[in-house]
């Protein structure tokens, strides 16, 4: 057995010479170095035949002849090489018989067109998955969800060619999985994911963020509540110091990894603190798509910081957006809403004012980026999705960033689509071009038209108050106006009681106050639910100014309305959350021409008056004059700013002064009610 070995690996020269040692016989002779005996040592020594094997055993020997050291040295081969020979595969093979190596069974995880087909690999061959294998079947998942046919838009009829990465067909806002996609999709994820944790310690970054970024999309689209895994997936990538993103992690791998997180809902502060510095590092190497998702990740997981916000815009802007879906579009629009517009919009934003949006206005440093995201969804007008139109008009009311084109070809994408789209899509499309002031006329005409001829209003409370209030802020006072507004107001009270924040009551109100609703019956049940929702509301007094308007202007009581009124700004006041002179003034105002006499709470606002008098206008010094003739407060509370009431008196609207002058010649003051039934005459001539 020895001999044989010896033969197949170091050749046939010196298997002969160690026969001879055997045999007794001696090599004495020098034998002479000749090309003949260096090409039959090389023959030898090339050798792996079995032809020229000893027939004795191997003994013991005394020395090397010189003649087998010439031998040994050419039949010994110290740096042996390895060949890998490729197994051929089938051309043209689709993947649906059964696997029988390892790379079929990868190609076959990767091509599995139905979540049957992906179960039943997982199932059978799971004994021989790595880390490969389970990394690719966690990735496929997602893709190989079903929804039900009536929940999808064909898209193939919109354009010749779709671009890549646009599916054939889009989901509807809301879309359901189908009863057995969803069951099997569950079912399936729970065995990938106690499976991973065997296999996460061979990981690499690309295979660990994939994994994070599938059960992201898992649990968006309802599959699952959560990823049990995902602490030893994490760990597999963080530890030691994040070296294996470091050295490993290309920039999609980051966003993957972010995007994952984001969806499944993982604000690990000290995690993403670790992450941001490396993010930073690979913004240069991402591309467009990778961009959007890294910056809407930090946007969602409220992680974003302006200078971050900057490079990203930097780097979408010298690797070009055109190559970017309306989806994506839309969602880097709404990326720079969520950190940068509503921060401005918050109470504490620019000073400490709140900045209503209307009068917001974009930074000039963003201009140039919203710009180039609107030219390339104008491009891609046919394309356009409900849900991409209603988030882009949204963030863009919230950011302040007015387009002269923009509005109108969106509005035009959701008036072609409009049998496809979700009430909620309507609804946020119209306020958001309220906010932006534009109004879409033939938009507008065909959503009234179809809401009329409903037989039944059934949408839910906040998209009626939206609509409400786009046809009331974009002064639309036609016939079939009025008349839809009657019907959206009695549909709204039908589903009062499912009302549960004052922001939906205050916005139909600004709605319904643009068309002097007067609806009594209407009125009155939108003030007892305000009062109920007063009890546990946490928002600003500028909901419930909105509802007092109305309902003064409708000429409806609300008498038990405006005492908890009275007592909510007395509240506020004295917790410091109202910084608007004017705001307490008016409210108390509403209170009072109810009848409320609330000592406290006209105290109060006197006190803030008298800190902020260089914020009144006239009318606010008229509807003070009314509360302190109310409340029982003397004239003298009201020195230093019956002046300019005096010379502004003509700016009061005819309600207010008609109240005011009875209000001021009760508190003997002579000359503030006659200039104010001097004004009040003045406007109702003018009026006539």
């Amino acid at each position: 057995m020895s001999i044989a070995l010896l033969c197949r690996r170091q050749g046939r020269g010196l298997a002969r010479a160690l026969s001879l040692i055997e045999s007794g016989a001696s090599i004495e002779r020098d034998v002479a170095i000749t090309d003949e005996n260096i090409r039959g040592s090389d023959a030898g020594a090339c050798s792996t035949s079995r032809q020229c094997q000893p027939d004795t055993p191997i003994g013991g020997f005394r020395q090397w002849p010189r003649s087998l050291q010439l031998w040994r040295g050419f039949a010994v081969n110290n740096k042996p090489s390895l060949k890998y020979v490729p197994v051929p595969e089938s051309q043209h093979d689709d993947f649906t018989s059964e696997p029988t190596t390892y790379t079929q069974l990868l190609a076959s995880i990767r091509a599995a067109k139905s979540l049957k087909r992906l179960e039943h690999l997982v199932d059978t061959y799971a004994d021989r998955f790595d880390a490969v294998h389970v990394a690719a079947a966690v990735a496929r998942l997602p893709h190989l969800l079903k929804y039900r046919e009536a929940d999808l838009v064909d898209m193939s009829a919109s354009a010749v060619v779709l671009p890549s990465g646009m599916t054939r067909t889009r989901r509807k806002h809301g879309a359901q999985l189908r009863s057995g996609s969803a069951e099997v999709a569950a079912r399936l994820a729970a065995r990938v994911d106690a499976m991973l944790p065997q296999h996460v310690a061979h990981f690499f970054p690309r295979q660990a963020a994939c994994s994070i970024w599938a059960f992201g999309e898992l649990r968006r689209h309802g599959v699952i509540e959560r990823m049990d895994s995902l602490p030893q997936v994490l760990m597999s990538v963080t530890r030691g110091n994040l070296q294996p993103l470091r050295v490993h992690a290309a920039g999609v791998d980051f966003a993957q990894l972010l995007h994952g997180l984001a969806k499944l809902g993982h604000n690990d502060e000290p995690l993403l603190d670790a992450l941001l510095p490396l993010v930073t590092e690979r913004l240069g190497s991402m591309q467009q798509r990778e961009l959007q998702m890294t910056v809407w990740a930090l946007a969602t997981l409220r992680r974003a910081t302006p200078e971050l916000l900057d490079e990203v815009a930097q780097q979408l802007l010298s690797t070009s957006t055109a190559f970017l879906l309306p989806s994506a579009c839309a969602s880097v629009f709404w990326s720079y809403a969520k950190t940068e517009g509503l921060a401005r919009l918050s109470p504490g934003g620019e000073g400490g004012a709140r900045v209503s949006r209307r009068r917001a206005r974009v930074a000039a440093a963003r201009v140039k980026l919203f710009d180039s995201l609107a030219a390339t969804m104008m491009a891609q007008a046919l394309l356009l999705a409900p849900q991409d139109v209603a988030t882009t008009l949204w963030a863009c009311s919230v950011l302040g960033y007015h387009h002269s084109q923009l509005p109108a070809v969106l509005g035009d994408a959701v008036l072609r689509a409009l049998p496809n789209c979700s009430d909620a899509e309507v609804a946020s499309v119209l306020e958001s071009l309220a906010h932006l002031g534009y109004h879409h006329a033939p938009l507008m005409d065909a959503v009234a038209a179809g809401i009329l001829a409903e037989p039944v209003v059934s949408t839910e409370p906040v998209n009626i108050a939206r609509v409400l209030y786009a046809y009331g802020v974009l002064a639309r006072r036609g016939p079939r106006d009025l008349q839809l507004v009657g019907t959206l107001a009695e549909a709204l009270v039908r589903r009062l009681a499912r009302v549960e924040r004052l922001d939906t009551v205050a916005l139909a109100c600004r709605g319904l106050g643009a068309f002097a609703y007067d609806d009594q019956a209407v009125l009155a049940q939108v003030a007892a639910r305000t009062e109920q929702l007063l009890q546990t509301s946490t928002t600003g007094l500028e909901q419930l100014q909105a509802v007092l308007r109305c309902l003064d202007a409708g000429g409806c009581s609300y008498f038990q309305l405006a005492v908890a009124a009275a007592r909510m700004l007395d509240d506020r006041l004295r917790a410091g959350a109202c910084r608007s002179a004017p705001l307490a003034v008016e409210v108390l105002y509403y209170s009072a021409r109810q009848g409320v006499e609330d000592k406290e709470a006209v105290k109060a606002v006197l006190d803030k008056v008298a800190q902020h008098q260089s914020q009144l206008r006239a009318t606010d010094v008229a509807r003070l004059v009314v509360c302190c003739q109310v409340m029982g407060q003397s004239a003298t509370s009201l020195q230093g700013l019956l002046q300019t009431l005096l010379s502004n008196a003509a700016s009061v609207d005819a309600a207010t002064a008609r109240a005011a002058a009875t209000s001021a010649a009760a508190l003997g003051l002579s000359d503030v009610a006659h200039a104010l039934k001097t004004a009040s005459v003045a406007q109702a001539v003018a009026t006539a």
